[in-house]
């Protein structure tokens, strides 16, 4: 396979993106460019292993977490919240399940519920975003809070229910979220290069995040750190090792593995939704995307053929259109 490197390279300078691009093909290297800067006013430029937010692309991980304590025998799909602990029930139903939150079918009381928020970039919370350093942090957010709906009643993106998954992963294995998705799923997976930064401690080549067509930074957009349903940074290198990783069983068995890539929720007839994954119905290609302020990231990954598209970029929305662009430009 080819790709006509002219081509993008024109139509990115064009979308004047501020990020990485990258195809692979296995371990064969398409196409892997960076633009733009990681900090704007310094004019420092981003380079191809710099780290960028990823958003919700960081819910994955954290299912990939539960899937740890799932193969630990800690947890299983179909236990429910209140086998782990009862005083949870009043935001969440006694019956949800583990395999319910991480498809987005608990029903779970959400904080930032994206069917009614209409300011994406001005949204706060009632704790000061730079005290949410852990998900335990997120706890009172949710104390006598009703629920939305029962259990399997119907899909509702969930950012509250991942952000839950990570108050689990704190509380049963008595560690930080961060550290136990580093241990149990970045480095098995050879992100050795992605984790849960402070924004005011980021660590070198490290893309401050922007807003859409300002130079002003994200820090009083976000939480101070990552957590359960979003934050993480990695690198396009990163993403690259991830896919080979988790498609070769390295992070979870494979009986597991295939659990989490069966699609659990349909859109459409087309695109479906696994276990923190979206994926194509015909098993085609796997995805995960995010978007935040600053933020801009999708990875699609085509198994048959080993294909891996990868767009990071530090600016609201800077990943858009880029991927199918790029697709486009791809030659058997």
């Amino acid at each position: 396979m080819k790709l006509s490197s002219k081509k993008l390279d024109t139509y990115l300078k064009d979308r004047e993106l501020s990020g990485v691009v990258s195809v692979t093909e296995g371990v064969e290297i398409l196409y892997q460019k960076a633009f733009g800067y990681r900090d704007m006013p310094n004019k420092t430029q981003n380079q191809i292993d710099t780290k960028f937010g990823i958003a919700s692309g960081t819910k994955l991980f954290t299912a990939l977490g539960i899937g740890a304590l799932i193969g630990q025998g800690e947890l299983a799909l179909d236990t429910k919240v209140s086998e782990i602990d009862a005083s949870f029930c009043s935001f969440i139903d006694p019956d949800a399940t583990i395999l319910n939150l991480l498809t987005h079918t608990s029903g779970i009381f959400d904080y930032y519920d994206e069917e009614v928020i209409e300011d994406f970039d001005n949204f706060y919370v009632d704790i000061p975003w730079y005290n949410l350093h852990t998900p335990l942090d997120y706890l009172p957010l949710f104390t006598d809070q009703k629920m939305k709906f029962a259990p399997n009643a119907r899909f509702s993106y969930s950012n509250g229910g991942f952000v839950f998954l990570g108050i689990l992963i704190e509380l049963i294995t008595k560690m930080h979220y961060r550290d136990f998705i580093y241990d149990e799923v970045l480095k098995p997976a050879g992100m050795l290069n992605s984790g849960f930064f402070a924004t005011n401690e980021l660590p070198a080549n490290t893309a401050n995040g922007y807003q859409k067509d300002s130079q002003k930074t994200n820090i009083f957009n976000l939480p101070i750190r990552g957590a359960g349903d979003g934050g993480m940074y990695t690198t396009a290198l990163d993403m690259q090792a991830f896919w080979s990783s988790y498609m070769s069983f390295d992070i979870l068995k494979k009986e597991l593995t295939e659990n989490f890539l069966e699609t659990q929720h349909h859109f459409d007839e087309v695109v479906g939704y696994g276990c923190g994954i979206y994926k194509y119905l015909d098993n085609s290609c796997y995805l995960v995307i995010g978007s935040d302020a600053g933020v801009g990231f999708t990875s699609h990954h085509y198994p048959k053929s080993s294909l891996t598209i990868s767009v990071l970029s530090n600016r609201t929305d800077g990943e858009t259109g880029i991927r199918q662009k790029t697709q486009d430009l791809l030659i058997d």
